[in-house]
């Protein structure tokens, strides 16, 4: 799909419902990219994925593109008398071992080239990215040994690269234990990347981020009726991802393998539902490219 400043909308819901609501959004909010000054429309990623997910899990059709085409900037509902922090406990889960392990093992597969052993849908579109784009795969495989399913196995299974995700999280106050943490951070991280590194510090960012979802989920907005289970393996894969892809951008060995980066990036940011290089990332969070 080429980029546009407008995500393509998907009609069947079986197929890309995680990201048709968070296209939605780019749409109506590139329908103001014209006239748009510094306060544009700005795009609420995690609130838009996550309500794709209550209607996949509850087997609701998709709405016509007309129905859905919402202004972004709504009157606001009175908020709970809750604080930012309760309200955005609503995304947080528990991690549990076996899921990693499981994961982990998956995730191997698909960076070595083999079919997945979890039945997991970010990993299937991410899978899908990486057979798209296999040199994006192989420089993210050689991080942590290439081919060589075993040892990139142990890698995973380490907690190196979890760990080293969670300290880059921390330092904007993120949490690795919170999807929209999460899905946030991967969202500035693949920015940057497809981006050819743009901007070293998106502090101003990461907070304006978290702020925009607390607001969502302030005005009453269920946001997610995934598992617990769900929303570890999705933000876990997103986490190793963002690693691993910064490491390969570090470790680059000239401009084709930057290439191949950025346009991996680009391909995983649009299975979330946003294309990296038709939106800016501005201290509130994401708008659309004037």
């Amino acid at each position: 799909m080429a980029p546009s400043t407008t995500i393509a909308v998907h009609a069947a819901v079986h197929a890309a419902a995680l990201r048709a609501a968070l296209a939605a959004s780019l749409c109506a909010a590139g329908m103001s990219a014209a006239a748009a000054q510094d306060n544009a429309p700005l795009i609420d990623g995690v609130g838009a994925y996550t309500h794709s997910q209550i209607m996949r899990h509850r087997g609701e059709a998709e709405p016509e593109r007309g129905d859905r085409r919402a202004p972004l900037r709504t009157t606001p509902k009175p908020a709970p008398a809750r604080s930012a922090a309760a309200q955005l406990d609503s995304l947080a889960f528990a991690p549990q071992p076996a899921v990693s392990a499981a994961l982990n093992a998956a995730f191997a597969d698909s960076l070595t080239g083999r079919r997945p052993s979890l039945d997991s849908e970010v990993l299937r579109d991410i899978d899908g990215a990486f057979e798209r784009h296999p040199q994006f795969r192989a420089l993210l495989a050689r991080q942590i040994g290439g081919d060589d399913r075993e040892q990139v196995l142990q890698a995973l299974q380490s907690g190196r690269l979890q760990a080293q995700f969670g300290q880059r999280l921390r330092a904007h106050g993120y949490s690795t234990r919170n999807f929209g943490d999460v899905l946030n951070a991967f969202m500035v991280y693949g920015w940057t990347l497809a981006n050819d590194g743009a901007r070293s510090d998106h502090q101003a960012a990461f907070a304006g981020l978290r702020a925009r979802l607390a607001d969502s989920l302030a005005r009453g907005q269920k946001l997610t009726s995934m598992r617990p289970q769900q929303l570890q393996e999705a933000a876990e894969l997103y986490g190793l991802i963002a690693t691993l892809a910064n490491a390969a951008w570090q470790n680059a060995r000239g401009p084709a393998e930057r290439a191949s980066l950025r346009d991996g990036m680009t391909a995983i940011g649009r299975t979330v539902g946003i294309d990296f290089r038709a939106v800016a990332l501005r201290d509130g969070g994401f708008a659309p490219k004037r």
